[in-house]
């Protein structure tokens, strides 16, 4: 961060685009949630149009027994992990001790009426089913000891899916009521900023 004359702190941008996210929870053989149960995975789906690190799509997927990341530019998708993604809620449970990096490119799908869809040759990631669009901010995200302003337009989704190597995850997302409208553990999140 740069000092201003009056001493105080100014924030510079640090990406533009998008962020998809899905963490997938258990559910039982008539995929209902199973109650209390942790989510199993968390995948976050970055589109920059411009960032300090980048530009591109990066596919980013964290487990208990590790971070993944899928993509064209290895330090785009590794630094989005650190500098971000990690500081996510969705992300708390599965700690980043490092990452794993597969090459790999996406077709990409958007439509915010219908869903958003990222097919690569070893990864996949949908989202579908939107439940609500409106706008979000928040002027002290914390990531870490430091804090962000984010701000985006976001949409709840009642489905997702992720495979891995043709192997599809287990689970769906966490649907429930919030102050503002539904949430989900699944969602689309577009015209997103940070500013940091």
């Amino acid at each position: 961060m740069e000092s201003t004359p009056a001493g105080s702190w100014r924030r510079n941008l640090a990406f533009v685009g998008a962020n998809h996210g899905l963490a997938l929870h258990p559910v039982d053989a008539n995929g209902k949630q199973l109650p209390g149960e942790a989510a199993s995975c968390f995948a976050s789906f970055w589109m920059a149009e411009w960032s300090r690190w980048g530009t591109g799509n990066a596919l980013l997927v964290a487990t208990l027994q590790g971070w993944r990341s899928y993509g064209s530019n290895e330090f785009f998708a590794a630094t989005l992990a650190a500098e971000l993604t990690r500081y996510f809620p969705e992300a708390a449970r599965f700690p980043l001790d490092g990452i794993s990096h597969t090459q790999d490119e996406f077709d990409v799908e958007l439509d915010l009426e219908r869903g958003f869809r990222a097919t690569g040759r070893k990864a996949e990631l949908e989202l579908g089913g939107i439940l609500d669009r409106r706008p979000f901010t928040q002027p002290d995200f914390q990531l870490g000891p430091n804090a962000a302003a984010l701000s985006n337009v976001y949409l709840p989704c009642s489905s997702g899916r992720l495979a891995e190597f043709g192997v599809e995850w287990p689970g769906a997302p966490s649907v429930y009521p919030g102050p503002r409208g539904p949430s989900s553990s699944g969602y689309m999140a577009v015209a997103e900023s940070w500013v940091m």
